[in-house]
């Protein structure tokens, strides 16, 4: 990830900024956390009780941490996990078991110097390591994300000499799967559907064989090839940071990328996002920043995303600054006076920590005279002519779904919001066997309140389609909710049921087995005619995906109490499935 620069000369450094507002955005909140450097952070809320808590990794003076903090109403409480300590990594929110809960993906090195990868597996809020070998990664980074489409949380690996992907196999193992990306070391990595095709792509940047290289790679169902970016290559990046986000509102998403180039100079770039492999490059240096770290975040809440920048100047003693880019939209970003402290080697984060509707920040790693520190900073601008307070989304509406090539493609009509265009709303789909489960894909949210569980877009990005494939057999229900810029979330969709039966497998292979009459007023009567001697259990779903009666072997359901309409029954037994739908009236 990040690495240490010897400090020559300390130099004031002041960046030119303009005059934001008379109130300034920010003001310092008075908690208690580790002061830290070499280091990165995260929000997640791991005990599910609506807010967010945190945390860390990093470097304690000379001492590596891995550190948990409850959120308990704004007061922050060491957990004591005893998680493996560690600094020059990178960490990661995710439900790799798809439980519900979240786990954490930690990268970094010891004391001794040897790297780590490792999977702190949430355990009804104790967090356990998984015990899942991995290859060590220090200044690097690690990713979840889903490039099969199967529902479970996969891993691409970057730094120490490798770029691998490991596949989630559901049942809490890992496989590394055959690609052809490059080995890199200083390296930074992100997922992402950059063609809005439905799969994960893949986006790699670092030092490899003398060179610097960022390379963006296509998931053609699994097969990774690198894209030739029109009208030139994306600039060759190391030990910063790279991030997907619709910067302009336009439904695609364009690239953030901060870094090192060969020669040691600092860049901060954005990549405009124009269709068809074409990416039109905008230089927002402000001034050059060395190991960089951003993230982004609406603010102000206009529904654009802005841009929170730390990193030490270049040429000028090592001088730590922040610097605070409003997004103006059509990709013009405005520097605003925050007079935050400047931070370098460390991490930033964006998320509402209060529940205020106002999106604070929270930095980690060395001040301006190179002392560890670790600071959260409250936006107290509240509902001024110029900021807002965020409001949620609307429940996306319009749910259905296909099936396509032994593929079910989950659809769902675009939602609304009073901050955020509609344009650049994301999207966020839990999928379960039940109306309310969610153990095929977890949205890393409360599925009855909709509280978000981390402060990231959702899972789907801007897309009102999805593809889910690789599941057994069988019916399932989906779900979907709305996040906008400001990773504010709206409640869940009601649910909408599908079957999903691949290439291969007839869905209506129960042999023999069939139902009268049809439309049904009373009585719905099962003949199971040649079938197996398997028992075949029954369940019937209305509508709305309520369940209204389940059993093994029935002869004849009552359904004289029923209200009318469309209802479907699906039998399964120990090696076929078949559904129906009966019409009761």
């Amino acid at each position: 990830m990040m690495r240490p620069f010897t400090i020559i000369v300390l130099v004031l450094f002041t960046i030119p900024v303009l005059s934001f507002s008379q109130q300034l955005p920010f003001s310092t909140a008075n908690v208690t956390l580790p002061q830290l450097a070499y280091s990165a952070c995260g929000w997640g809320d791991f005990d599910q009780d609506g807010d967010l808590d945190l945390a860390l990794t990093g470097a304690e003076g000379n001492t590596p941490v891995t550190k948990i903090f409850r959120n308990d109403h704004g007061n922050f409480t060491d957990i004591q996990a005893n998680l493996l300590a560690l600094h020059f990594g990178s960490l990661e929110w995710g439900d790799y078991d798809n439980d519900g809960d979240l786990d954490l993906l930690v990268t970094g090195m010891d004391s001794q110097g040897n790297s780590h990868t490792v999977i702190f597996d949430n355990i009804n809020g104790t967090f356990i390591d998984s015990g899942i070998s991995f290859p060590g990664i220090a200044d690097g980074q690690a990713s979840w994300g889903d490039f099969n489409n199967d529902g479970n949380p996969d891993i691409l690996l970057a730094g120490n000499s490798m770029v691998r992907i490991y596949e989630n196999n559901g049942d809490r193992q890992f496989a590394i799967i055959n690609s052809t990306l490059p080995s890199m070391e200083s390296a930074m990595c992100s997922w992402n559907d950059y063609n809005n095709d439905g799969q994960s792509d893949v986006l790699v940047c670092g030092s490899m064989g003398g060179g610097i290289f960022s390379s963006l790679f296509r998931n053609d169902h699994g097969v990774f090839t690198e894209v030739n970016i029109s009208p030139e290559p994306f600039t060759g990046l190391y030990s910063g940071q790279a991030r997907w986000a619709d910067l302009d509102n336009d439904g695609d998403q364009d690239l953030v990328i901060a870094g090192m180039d060969l020669n040691m100079d600092g860049y901060f770039l954005l990549y405009r996002n124009d269709g068809n492999d074409h990416f039109t490059k905008f230089d927002a240096n402000t001034v050059r920043l060395l190991n960089p770290s951003f993230d982004l975040g609406d603010f102000n809440g206009d529904g654009l995303l802005d841009i929170i920048l730390m990193g030490t100047v270049s040429g000028c003693g090592g001088t730590a600054v922040t610097i605070l880019k409003q997004n103006e939209g059509f990709m013009n970003f405005l520097d605003v006076s925050s007079l935050l402290p400047g931070y370098k080697q460390g991490g930033v984060t964006w998320g509402d920590y209060n529940n205020d509707g106002f999106t604070d920040l929270l930095f980690t790693g060395l001040d301006a005279f190179d002392v560890p520190k670790t600071g959260l900073y409250l936006n107290t601008l509240g509902d001024t002519l110029l900021f807002t307070v965020n409001t949620p989304p609307s429940a996306p509406q319009g749910l259905n779904a296909t099936m396509d090539a032994g593929k079910a493609i989950l659809h769902w009509n675009s939602a609304a919001d009073t901050q955020t265009p509609k344009g650049s709303l994301s999207y966020n789909i839990r999928i379960g066997s039940l109306p309310d489960s969610q153990e095929i894909l977890s949205p890393l949210a409360m599925l009855y309140s909709g509280s978000r569980k981390i402060a990231a877009p959702g899972n789907a990005s801007a897309d009102t389609s999805w593809v889910i494939t690789g599941i057994p057999p069988g019916t399932y229900y989906f779900s979907v909710q709305c996040i906008d810029n400001g990773f504010k979330a709206g409640v869940f969709s009601g649910p909408c049921m599908f079957t999903y039966a691949p290439v291969g497998i007839d869905e209506t292979k129960v042999s023999g087995l069939s139902l009268s009459p049809n439309p049904c007023h009373d009585r719905l009567y099962f003949n199971d005619g040649t079938i197996s001697t398997d028992d075949f259990r029954v369940r019937i779903i209305n509508a709305n995906g309520n369940n209204c009666h389940e059993s093994v072997n029935p002869k004849v359901v009552d359904v004289s109490a029923w209200p009318n309409g469309i209802y479907l029954v699906h039998a399964t037994n120990s090696r076929e499935t078949k559904s129906f739908k009966f019409i009761k009236n």
